[in-house]
């Protein structure tokens, strides 16, 4: 059996057919474009307050397209209507508009699995049963993987709709970044596939052909991955090759991840952050001050992309998305200012429009001298060092630098 993974694009649902053998489970997502339109109905309705008239006509027009089947185009007039008449009720509802957001888009994913499927003609499941959430952020490995075990025991192919899940309450959900990839990920692990393969819009990863798991773990934690490093995971556990194919070109061999051996040393450069830096004597031999710092971005719903923090315990340094940084100022404050035992010299220093640069791979592990390296090549270019980290498994070393000076230091290290 192997497990892929697909963007559903008009001109490409074909392709997609054929590729569904019947030893296939194909996980289907929605394409930017149907995505933006299913977006753009729910503002002009939840927000603006006026009908979505047009974007459900193009709604329509885009399903109806892709099959000729009788009873496919009725159930797209079915789910078209019910999806309107669901954006016209919830404009008088008191519902947040991320939980509409969720239910519609899980619906705009389901749509894009009952067009591939009416030309598959296999079973076709809704993603949004087999993923069980215990939160919007977290889902429960336990009970997802019992009921992909029970529901998918049947014969291929089968046509998952992707990316959404529901919480025990019944609310449907978005699973993380691009979920549909770690639904395609732990289904495979379940059944215990062959192989995974990623159809994603670009050429591979950054166009290498091989990378271990942790080496694309690493790579996908940062802005311009195609998919987020969680979808590697179930995959890494069970032993299970991922092949990321780019899915306008077939032909392209893509990135083979598996433990197999890695193909060089990769560098990724992030752009648009700011780091904030805490520092004072209150934060000396104190317990749970690095809890408490990041329980607090966390509860404001700031990622932190780097952390950084000396054997002294004097300062900690984190960096955010520029996006973040008015959220994570007013957390940082607000836990210092509503804590009595920190004494009142501690003071946060901020270093604004700054990039981090990760030198990483498997070669790296174990071989003297990479850090200084590294460390080397930026002091003769000329290039100020703001901060830096590395893991202690050896796989990465991230450096902190200015914005203006990131992409020089990223070609200088590649």
């Amino acid at each position: 059996m192997i497990v892929k993974s697909f963007v559903l694009k008009q001109h490409q649902i074909e392709n997609i057919a054929r590729s569904c053998s019947p030893d296939t489970v194909a996980v289907i997502r929605p394409g930017k474009k149907i995505e933006g339109v299913f977006r753009d109905a729910i503002r002009k309705t939840i927000v603006e307050k006026k009908s979505a008239g047009e974007e459900i006509q193009t709604i329509l027009e885009f399903f109806r397209g892709m099959s000729p089947s009788a009873e496919y185009l009725a159930t797209v007039d079915s789910m078209v209507l019910s999806v309107s008449t669901y954006l016209g009720e919830a404009m008088y509802v008191q519902t947040s508009i991320s939980a509409i957001e969720d239910y519609v888009m899980a619906k705009c994913a389901r749509l894009c699995a009952e067009a591939v499927n009416s030309l598959v003609h296999g079973t076709l499941i809704d993603g949004t049963g087999l993923m069980i959430c215990s939160s919007p952020e977290h889902f429960d490995w336990t009970a997802s993987r019992e009921q992909i075990a029970s529901r998918c025991n049947v014969p291929g192919p089968i046509v998952v709709s992707g990316g959404y899940g529901r919480l025990s309450t019944g609310y449907v959900v978005r699973v993380g970044k691009d979920g549909a990839h770690l639904m395609a990920s732990l289904i495979a692990a379940v059944l215990k596939a062959e192989s995974i393969e990623f159809h994603i819009e670009s050429r591979g990863i950054d166009g290498i052909p091989a990378m271990t798991y942790d080496e694309a773990s690493h790579f996908c934690a940062s802005a311009k991955a195609p998919f987020s490093s969680s979808a590697i995971w179930p995959a890494k556990n069970a032993g299970i090759p991922i092949l990321v194919k780019d899915i306008s070109d077939p032909s392209f061999a893509g990135t083979i991840i598996s433990t197999g051996s890695s193909h060089k040393t990769g560098v990724i450069c992030d752009t648009d952050l700011d780091l904030v830096t805490v520092y004072g004597t209150g934060l000396l031999g104190r317990v749970g001050m690095s809890g408490a710092i990041f329980s607090a971005l966390a509860a404001a719903g700031v990622n932190v992309r780097f952390i950084a923090q000396t054997s002294s315990e004097y300062s900690i340094s984190f960096a955010v998305r520029s996006s973040d940084l008015d959220a994570a100022l007013e957390s940082i404050r607000g836990l210092f200012k509503d804590n009595p035992l920190l004494p009142l010299d501690d003071v946060v220093v901020l270093n604004q429009a700054v990039g981090i640069v990760t030198v990483y791979g498997s070669r790296m592990k174990n071989v003297p001298g990479i850090s200084g390296r590294v460390f080397e090549a930026l002091g003769k270019a000329g290039i100020n060092i703001i901060a830096s980290a590395q893991g202690g498994e050896e796989l990465s070393i991230s450096v902190v630098v200015s914005a203006s000076d990131a992409p020089r230091a990223a070609e200088l290290l590649s």
